[in-house]
């Protein structure tokens, strides 16, 4: 599960770089778990994976692929056209090192949580959700 959240948390991310809007709305799959709906009126489609694990299928007419990592693990491998590169951070998780020509960065969140802190230079706010979950919300664009 916690996989899943940074992955949702990139790539709704992801997406609002790309699609050039920067608000995160959340609400309830059918599975009844809290989870990003929408970025920047974008609905984030949820379905099956060949894994039978419940997640985002696509993201406004952007399909998210998914495959096996070099570790092993069934992870999304693109959103659209864009591919998602994996790697080491700072603290020896294996994460999405970039989203097409965007490299992550990570960093402690106030929470003191390793987590995504920038994508292609433009910072990611975080923020409390319904649930009270610490989670992204926007995109500073300045």
């Amino acid at each position: 599960m916690r996989f899943l959240k940074l992955f949702l948390g990139l790539c709704t991310v992801g997406y609002a770089l790309s699609a050039g809007a920067g608000t995160i709305d959340y609400g309830y799959n059918a599975q009844g778990d809290y989870v990003p709906k929408s970025i920047g009126g974008k609905q984030i489609q949820y379905g099956y994976n060949a894994q039978g694990d419940y997640v985002p299928k696509s993201i406004g007419d952007k399909q998210i692929q998914y495959g096996y990592n070099a570790q092993g693990d069934y992870v999304p491998k693109s959103i659209g056209d864009k591919r998602i590169q994996y790697g080491y951070n700072a603290q020896g998780d294996y994460v999405p090192k970039s989203i097409g020509e965007k490299q992550i960065q990570y960093g402690y969140n106030a929470q003191g949580d390793y987590v995504p802190k920038s994508i292609g230079g433009k910072q990611i706010q975080y923020g409390y959700n319904a649930q009270g979950d610490y989670v992204p919300k926007s995109i500073d664009w300045d």
